[in-house]
């Protein structure tokens, strides 16, 4: 989606945002309150919301696509926190995901699989850098949980290359993600986070 879409998409929002009451949805979504502002947290991030517009308290720019995300987490906030997060799936296993799924692909776990193959000492440390937290496993080379927003972890799986098989990475949602989201500002969060890990 490009900018002028996305501007569309948070105007509208903002519209509907009018209507509701975000603090009977603060624990739900797991948010707090701070004088007059929602506080969100998106992966090593806060914002703050004053039910008009999101501040930066360090002054960067709120890009367009982390509004839509953060919108999307206000206005569909489920009537009741979900008693289990389920089980880890794939972001093709999200009903119909099919349409998103080829440019999901290509946006996340392609470009982490050609930029720290062989590098998995990099990709460690640009996970830790956005407070991801490794997870020991013996199915992958490298298991790292982020939390997205309060009530949407994001797992990164990968494994490096070796003498038969080329690098791997997979990224998973419980499967109550989409309860928070709709599938746009899922693919979002990991196309996000993958920008940054292969940030310098």
């Amino acid at each position: 989606m490009d900018d002028k879409n996305f501007n569309k998409k948070v105007h509208s929002a903002m519209e509907q945002i009018n209507d509701i009451d975000i603090t009977s949805r603060l624990d739900i979504l797991g948010l707090q309150k701070r004088d007059a502002f929602s506080l969100l947290n998106y992966y090593d991030r806060q914002f703050e919301f004053n039910g008009k517009e999101f501040v930066d308290p360090t002054g960067n720019k709120i890009s367009l696509a982390i509004q839509t995300v953060l919108l999307t987490y206000l206005l569909q906030c489920p009537d009741k926190k979900p008693d289990v997060a389920g089980k880890l799936v794939s972001f093709r296993e999200f009903a119909d995901s099919g349409p998103l799924f080829s440019r999901f692909c290509e946006n996340t776990g392609k470009i982490i699989e050609t930029t720290f193959s062989g590098n998995i000492d990099a990709l460690r440390a640009q996970c830790l850098k956005l407070d991801g937290i490794e997870i020991k496993t013996n199915t992958y080379d490298l298991s790292i949980r982020f939390r997205a927003l309060p009530r949407v972890p994001v797992f990164l799986n990968f494994n490096d290359k070796d003498e038969m098989l080329p690098a791997n990475a997979g990224f998973l949602y419980y499967e109550n993600a989409n309860s928070y989201l709709d599938l746009e500002s899922l693919m979002i969060t990991c196309t996000y986070l993958t920008g940054c890990l292969i940030s310098v």
